[in-house]
């Protein structure tokens, strides 16, 4: 089903102090319309005061323009992530539906790579934006996909969930 291919890793600053000013740096950065249309939706939920937004206080009811390229990973603890939503997008790429599903439960070298994303995630408290290319679905097909991930907190300010969303950016998803 899957087999690493090349990566683009960018992620905003560990400072707390730079989310606001490298926001406008990620923006230009992503290329697919709808994952800069999730980012500002992100923003906008931000805390005057900083910080990131709270699972309890983030309209979920606005993200059904993103539903179909969503997936909600809920943080568990001993650094495990469980499939909360898992879109129609992915669930059609790939030919498996992960809704319930440990990230453990895929193969090994994709879970690898999604848990470091997912600690990256949870320990910088930070946006995370990266462009891949891979083997995926039934017929083993070659796609790019770019890739945004963005924290939710809970009321101590630990990640609850993550927010990740992805659109093909290949040239067979534009025909």
């Amino acid at each position: 089903m899957f087999q690493a291919g090349a990566a683009a890793p960018a992620q905003i600053s560990e400072s707390p102090y730079n989310l606001r000013s490298m926001s406008a740096e990620l923006l230009a950065s992503i290329e697919h319309v709808g994952l800069r249309g999730l980012f500002r939706y992100w923003l906008r939920h931000c805390p005057a005061s900083g910080g990131i937004p709270r699972a309890k206080t983030f309209g979920v009811e606005g993200l059904s323009d993103w539903a179909r390229n969503l997936i909600v990973i809920e943080v568990r603890a001993a650094q495990n992530f469980r499939y909360g939503f898992y879109g129609t997008s992915f669930r059609k790429a790939f030919g498996i539906d992960m809704t319930g599903a440990n990230v453990d439960d895929l193969p090994t070298e994709q879970a690898s790579l999604l848990r470091a994303e997912y600690r990256l995630v949870r320990r910088t408290q930070r946006p995370y934006w990266r462009v891949y290319a891979a083997w995926f679905g039934k017929n083993d097909e070659p796609q790019t996909w770019e890739r945004l991930s963005l924290p939710l907190t809970n009321d101590k300010g630990d990640v609850k969930f993550i927010l990740a969303a992805a659109y093909r950016v290949d040239r067979a998803s534009r025909a």
